[in-house]
This record gives C-alpha cells, structure tokens and sequence, in this order.
C-alpha cells in the first residue's frame, strides 16, 4: 500500500498522503484508476470524500476560548520581539529562476512569428501548460547520458556553477526516467519550420499531439517511443515532432487537421502539408512498425513517383439531418458504424479525417515518355493566395528586401532567409492588391531575373539576401 501511496504522489505531484489512500481506496488500490479520477476530479474530490466521514461534534466554547488565548500569547510574543535597532538587511543572492530557454523566436520557436505575442519562449510552443509531478519534464531534466542504476541525488550545476537540486525524491526520479519523452527525437521547430527542414533532408514529417492528464500518453512515451526499433526507423525516416495539445504549435496543428483522441500520431507531407496516415491509440510495435514499412513502400518523396491517393473522409453535419437520419445515424454510432447507410446526407467537406486508398505499387516515371502539362506563369501566379505574413523579430537568419514598384512606391519587409520565395509573393499579392487591382496578374523581378522560377527555392538560395524586388503590374 505504501508503495502504491508513493507512486500515485510521484506521478501526481501532490504531496498529499491522506488524498492519495483515499483515491486508492476509491479505486479498489487499482494505482492506474486512481490516477486517471485524480486528473479527472482533482484532489478535492478525494478529500471531500474523506471529510464527509468525519462528524465529530465540535466545542463551540473550547474553540473560542484557545483562539483567545492564542491571540494573548502572539501579543506578548510580538512585545518581547520588538528589536532595539533595525534588522540588518536581507542578503542579496542569485538563483536561476527559468531553466535553460531555446533559442528564436515565435515564443523561441522558428524565427517567424514572435510579433504575434511578444512573450514565451520556444518551451510554450512545444510543452505548453504540462501538469505538475514527473510529467513536467523538459529537455534538459535529466541527462540522457546518465546511469539508470545510480541511487545517487540528482545536482544541477546553474549559470553561476552553484548546486542546485532537482526537487525530486529517489522514487519520483526513477518515474521520471520511465515516462521520459524521446528527446533524442524530438526536433524542436515550429511546423511550418520542420516543413522545410523536412523537404532539405527528403524526409516525412511524424508529429505526436499528447495531454498529459491522459495516461496513455504517458504509457506511449514509456512503451513506444523508447523502443529501439521505432527509435531507428524514425531517425532515418522521418522528422519527429512532439507537441503537447495546449502548447501554441499544438494547437496550431489542432486547428489544420481533426482529431478527437489522444495520443495522437500522423504522418505529413513537408511539400503539400497533407496528413497521410494517423493514429489515435497506443500502437503495438509490431503492428506499427509493418505499417510504417508497407508506407513507406507505397509512398515516396521522389517527384517523378506517382503515390497512393488519401481519400479524406468527410464530416457528417448532424444539424442539417433529418430526425430520421439522425436517429439512424446515432445507431450506426452506437453499432461502431459510421456515417449513414440509408438516405443521402449534406456533409461539409473541413475535416481532414484520412483514409489510405491503395492504387497499387509506386510507378517509376520516365519524363521522356510523360509530357504533362505544365502551368503557365499565369496560372501559377493566379494560384497565389494573398497573405499577410508576420514580421519575424531581429536574429541572425533575417533578412530585409524591398518590394518597389514603377511609380516609385517602396516598402521594406523583413523574412527569415529560410522562407520560401512563395512567401515573398504572398505578401506582395496581400500589401499591393490595390496596384495588382482584380486582374491579379504581376511580376517579381531581382537583377532582371523574373523570380516566379524559384517560387520554392528558400530565400537564401535565391540569392535574395537584402535583395531589391522590382513589382511589375501585367495587364
């Protein structure tokens, strides 16, 4: 039983034994039930249950008399503690009040968007608001490198190389390293970030949305992620990302792509951004693993590869439903079905549920024997969505170009020299629509050069490095 207490406390982080035997004892000393009702109900729950057992009858009389006698003696007490001089003053000392922060910005994420909230760190956007206890783990806790063995007090040294001690007792730690997540994965970038990275190292993007309040992103991190087979076929295959769900990029993503359970995993393309594969449970190894291979098989980064078509499953709209279809669609959903079966239905078609259409193995193309055909530059330009991006803060991968146009007028905009090309005409698009007018037709040019050429080329590449764009209205 003591063992159990100490557990739920670890994990928990409360510090309260009394509440822990209750829930324990609420939960029929099931640890994992006790835990689950504690991040359900809170530890108030518990102790009201424990105070609803306690009706001793209280002595109004003694009560008042002990508060008047307490006040008697703090009286004489400050009296005799009056100080002949003035308390010397309080000794200055210095401590580290925030562990280390990652770089950048967007909260310390990407470089890209910080002018949005002009506070937080890159932390914010990945681990966001994480509950209290061992599940408040960030990249530098513990050290990778360390003995799992050692029964030793945990140290940290801090900027000033003074002792500081992690807080935790023997048994905490031991948790902590349990349910640590793969940090040896973990790439620390914002999405729109870990889309570029993804598509220089050829690689698919694999993102992981967990609530710590749920066990079972807990048990993910402890059975899954730490397996050494998924360790290596994620490093050599994908670029990871773990966001918590109230973290900025987590609910980022959450908005794009719909998803009701957690531990949340998906698979995206870095070129189109689109999810491919996902899951909502903790998978087998095995099972996973297969999948992961016969995904691979399939789909392919390569531009002349032709891959499997994803169906997007759409969302049933229950409010346009006719009371018929609605009672045949809760049955269908008590039944495990989904969707009806019977009568036609409207859907809206904003979710991005995904299902795998298998077309068959992936086709090698011979661009000799294919012509397709291609786009004009007015086609793509007309594409073009107009976007008013944010400025990214000052750091040392921002650059400034200036957009001018033939009348003279001029403007001056900051990017990250990794941004697309592309962002550079969705801005020019959104700020000049009015020179543009409805045709929406015009040209950017860099030393004579149209740069509609290298619309996916990153800025940096482009050669685009505190660069003048010369805006040409065409038609």
């Amino acid at each position: 039983m003591s063992d159990q207490v100490d557990t739920f406390l670890a994990i928990t982080g409360s510090s309260d034994t009394q509440t822990a035997q209750n829930f324990l004892e609420m939960s029929g000393n099931n640890l994992e039930a006790a835990i689950s009702l504690f991040f359900e109900h809170g530890p108030s729950f518990g102790a009201s249950n424990s105070n609803n057992d306690n009706n001793t009858p209280i002595d109004v009389s003694d009560d008042d008399e002990d508060a008047r006698l307490a006040e008697r003696l703090q009286n004489e007490e400050n009296q005799h503690n009056i100080p002949d001089e003035p308390r010397a003053p309080i000794e200055s000392r210095q401590e580290r009040l925030v562990g280390d922060v990652f770089p950048g910005t967007f909260g310390g994420i990407g470089g890209s968007f910080n002018s949005l909230l002009n506070h937080g760190s890159r932390e914010a956007d990945i681990f966001g608001r994480t509950a209290g206890g061992i599940f408040a783990q960030r990249d530098d806790d513990i050290d990778v490198e360390e003995d799992n063995d050692s029964d030793g007090r945990i140290v940290e040294l801090d900027s000033d190389d003074n002792d500081e001690d992690d807080g935790l007792n023997e048994s905490q730690r031991r948790l902590q390293r349990l349910f640590r997540p793969p940090f040896d994965l973990i790439q620390k970038v914002d999405l729109d970030s870990a889309k570029v990275r993804a598509r220089s190292s050829n690689k698919w993007i694999l993102v992981n949305i967990q609530d710590t309040s749920d066990f079972q992103c807990q048990i993910l991190n402890r059975d899954f992620w730490s397996n050494h087979t998924v360790k290596t076929l994620v490093r050599e295959n994908f670029f990871f990302l773990q966001y918590h769900k109230d973290s900025r990029s987590g609910e980022q993503y959450s908005q794009f792509y719909h998803f009701d359970e957690y531990p949340h995993i998906a698979i995206l393309d870095p070129i189109t951004g689109e999810r491919l594969k996902y899951w909502s449970k903790v998978p087998v190894v095995s099972e996973w693993v297969n999948e992961i291979e016969e995904f691979l098989k399939k789909f392919s980064l390569n531009p002349t590869s032709i891959n499997p078509v994803v169906e997007h499953k759409p969302k049933i709209d229950i409010h346009k439903l006719t009371e018929e279809q609605q009672l045949q669609y809760a049955i269908n959903q008590s039944m495990g079905n989904s969707g009806l079966e019977a009568d036609p239905i409207e859907i809206k078609d904003d979710d991005d549920d995904d299902e795998l259409v298998d077309d068959g193995d992936i086709q090698e193309i011979n661009p000799e024997d294919l012509n397709p055909k291609e786009l004009t530059e007015e086609e793509i330009i007309k594409q073009i969505e107009p976007v008013s991006h944010e400025e990214p803060e000052n750091s040392s991968s921002v650059t400034r170009i200036q957009i001018r146009t033939g009348d003279g007028k001029r403007v001056v905009r900051k990017f990250d020299v990794e941004d697309p090309v592309r962002k550079v005409f969705e801005f020019t698009k959104f700020n000049f629509a009015d020179d543009i007018g409805e045709n929406g037709l015009f040209q950017l040019t860099s030393q004579r050069e149209n740069l509609i050429s290298k619309l996916e080329e990153t800025i940096n590449e482009a050669g685009l490095k505190n660069a003048s764009v010369l805006l040409e209205i065409v038609g």
